[in-house]
Parts: C-alpha cells; structure tokens; sequence
C-alpha cells in the first residue's frame, strides 16, 4: 500500500508526501517551511515523522522551504550533487544532506525510491519511482519532452503524478514574452497536455497504470477542464485522471493492487 497526499502543485510551489504503513518521504520543498507543516498539518500528517526529502530540482517553486525544513524538523535532503551546486545559495551549510546519482536505487526506511533523469533546463532535474512491496508511485513532473527511459522506468508505476503544464496555443498566444514561450516549449521546457496525454496513454497500453495526477499546470498557459478533457479524451484505458491543487493539499490518493 502507499498513500499521497499531493500539498500543492504549479508555479507557485509544489510539495508531495508519499508513505506506507511505515515510512513517510517529501518530494520537493517549493513553499516556505511554515507554509508545508501548515498543509501537513491540515491533512494530518507530522513533519517530525519524514524520513526525508528528495529535490527533483533547484528551481525555487521545488526548493524554497527545503532548508528551514531540514534544519527545524531534522529532515534529510536527498538530491543530486548537480543540484546541490546549483542550488548553494538556498542553504546554509547546516542541513542534513546526502546525494544520489541518476537512476540510484535508494532504501528509504521500508520505501524503494528509483531516481529517473528528466529533461529540464535546471542543473540536474529527476523524477522518482517510488515502491512499497509490489505497490509502485511514478513522479514526473518539470520536464519539456519524454525519454524511452522515462518511459522504461515508469512501466511499473500503479499511479503516476505527471506534469501537463500548457495548451500550446494558450502559451503561443498569451502574455508570456517570446523568449519565455519558447522556453517552456522547448524539449528542457514543460509538458504540453497533448504530449502529457499521449505518454500517459502508451503508459497505460504498456505498464500496469491505473490512475494519473495531473501536476504543474500553468496558471496563465492552461485551463484545468482542458487539461483533463485533452488527455481523457487520449486514453484507450479506462484509468482514473484527477488534478493536483495550488492553494491548497488535494484528497489523499491510496495506490493499492487490484
């Protein structure tokens, strides 16, 4: 069994909590320190219980809180040594810290966390796969185009949270500044919904995919009913597909075999 609860996803933070009966990790850190034990708090979780939290990233919406976070609650940071450099001035050298290496499999109390590279204009971004028993959580989000890796890696995955950050002709014709569109439209960009859709899709045909988050929409570049129905209306699969939330920590998600 696993469970999440997603506290917040987009441009203006984003942070995950994954556990089984057990074990309890953060993926990311992007709002302030007080800011994640309120929403841990608000769905009943402690952030004294974390037995870590990996950074997919050194972008501020996925490292804001992870230092005040570390050093109040004692929690590790896990992240790739890339990262860590990008990322030195978000720390002050008395954090708890260890790394990993692109696609390391690491033991995390009774959790298996897979580190995947992802494509994204940042140091050193990741995604995870994380395993408890025969229960598998994917985790992909910050990534402009899709890897047979990536791909590869999230076969096992039973639930996955993936990025559908625009529709291509909402940032083409919106208010971001040329060189902005092109960046997130680039292949180290973020995920469009109809490439988000097809990947879920041949997921779903290849591996054991039951449902999907859709995480790190753009507030200004995306709409959350064409999100859905873009990639709903892709799929051949009958599979669960719901929304992360910004302002506030979704229901929490239990990812068990059928």
């Amino acid at each position: 069994m696993l469970e999440m609860f997603m506290l917040g996803s987009g441009s203006g933070g984003n942070s995950c909590v994954v556990r089984n009966e057990d074990t309890m990790i953060l993926i990311d850190a992007g709002f302030s320190g007080a800011e994640i034990r309120r929403r841990m708090l608000k769905v009943g979780l402690d952030p004294d219980d974390l037995e870590a939290c990996l950074i997919t990233h050194e972008h501020g919406d996925h490292i804001k809180g992870a230092s005040i976070l570390s050093r109040r609650h004692k929690v590790p940071l896990l992240m790739h040594p890339a990262t860590k450099r990008a990322g030195h001035r978000n720390f002050c050298g008395s954090e708890r810290m260890r790394h990993f290496e692109m696609k390391e499999v690491m033991q995390l109390g009774s959790l298996t966390v897979t580190s995947v590279p992802t494509l994204h204009d940042s140091a050193s971004s990741t995604g995870f796969l994380v395993q408890s028993g025969e229960v598998s959580l994917g985790y992909l989000t910050d990534l402009g185009s899709v890897t047979e890796d990536n791909l590869l890696s999230m076969i096992p995955a039973d639930f996955m949270v993936m990025e559908a950050n625009h529709d291509r002709d909402m940032l083409w014709n919106g208010p971001y500044p040329s060189h902005l569109k092109a960046r997130v439209d680039s292949r180290v960009g973020h995920l469009s919904n109809n490439d988000s859709a097809e990947f879920i899709a041949l997921l779903a045909k290849l591996g054991n995919l039951r449902g999907v988050m859709l995480a790190h929409l753009s507030a200004k570049n995306n709409d959350p009913e064409l999100a859905l129905s873009v990639v709903r209306e892709r799929q051949e699969k009958d599979i669960e597909i719901i929304l992360a939330l910004q302002d506030q920590p979704s229901k929490p998600i239990l990812v068990e075999k059928k």
